[in-house]
């Protein structure tokens, strides 16, 4: 079912854009493991975070916590420590549908996010930022938006063999508004489509298998910018969601590398798959990377109000 939302008025036109670096507005950061082969995953996550973007109060989570009927985290953030539940049973059984539906658990974390803590780092305006654990920065994040705006800003993937497929991959993602605004809206509907996803899974949309990115981008298509007055943020997909090789190098001129636990952990039959490399192997290709990045500067395109 849809949420409801009002349509935008044309006041919005009238106002004053204020474009700024994220990396130097107030944004809580997030992410969540869910099983133990991602916890070392995430503490290197957040170790570029921490370097990159000191002052950022961060919201993690780590499940499943033992002792409970339903998927339950423990949430760590500023406030201290609480526990937060799934509220719809996940059924694991070893297949491959144990990755789809662990990755949708994402749309209900990031509203709850969005509502428990979005306004500790701005109380006029909540920006949350989540990373895939997986992945790693190498340098501030240096995206340009408006600061005052409704915005979801991810890497965007075009397919090079269908000119009408396009979709954010969820790898990095920014949600920016108000409180009760659009976006607060698009986080409640993403979350209720992946909940409901869980209890009845659909068949695999696509071959490499869906997961919450696909979730999110079937809600973004029914609530377009141009309708409900917010804009998409298309980052670059080369320079935000690069894919490190299967040989364990990262992408030259990318500043998030992407190193896939789902190569791992998505199919059975990789479970014992020795991948991602060590830690300290992906820091160092990371910084002899650094010495062979292109110094052409890669910028979002908006679409949108």
């Amino acid at each position: 079912m849809m949420i409801p939302v009002a349509k935008p008025d044309d006041r919005g036109a009238e106002e004053m854009t204020m474009i700024k670096r994220i990396d130097g507005l107030p944004a809580v950061l997030t992410c969540f493991a869910y099983r133990n082969e991602y916890f070392t995953e995430l503490e290197g996550m957040l170790a570029t975070v921490k370097e990159h973007h000191p002052n950022w109060p961060i919201v993690i989570g780590r499940g499943p916590v033992s002792g409970f009927e339903l998927p339950t985290f423990e949430v760590q953030s500023p406030a201290g420590k609480c526990q937060w539940t799934f509220p719809v049973a996940l059924n694991l059984d070893a297949s491959e549908n144990d990755w789809r539906k662990i990755t949708r658990m994402k749309g209900w974390w990031m509203a709850q996010v969005w509502r428990s803590f979005g306004h500790i780092a701005d109380p006029d305006r909540n920006r949350l930022v989540w990373i895939d654990s997986d992945a790693r920065l190498n340098g501030p994040l240096d995206i340009e938006l408006d600061s005052e705006a409704e915005i979801v800003a991810g890497p965007w993937w075009d397919d090079p063999d269908n000119v009408d497929d396009s979709k954010i991959c969820s790898g990095l993602l920014v949600f920016q508004g108000m409180k009760q605004g659009i976006v607060e809206t698009i986080l409640d509907q993403w979350s209720n489509n992946c909940q409901n996803e869980v209890r009845d899974l659909r068949p695999s949309t696509v071959f490499w298998l869906d997961s919450d990115q696909e979730v999110l981008n079937d809600v973004l298509k029914a609530l377009p910018p141009s309708e409900f007055g917010y804009s998409w943020l298309r980052l670059s997909f080369d320079k935000y969601c690069a894919h490190a090789t299967k040989d364990g190098k990262p992408a030259v001129g990318a500043l998030v590398d992407q190193w896939q636990m789902s190569r791992k952990m998505k199919f059975p039959e990789c479970r014992e798959r020795d991948w991602p490399p060590p830690e300290e192997v992906r820091r160092q290709a990371a910084r002899e990377k650094r010495t062979a990045e292109s110094s052409e500067p890669i910028g979002p395109v908006r679409e949108g109000r």
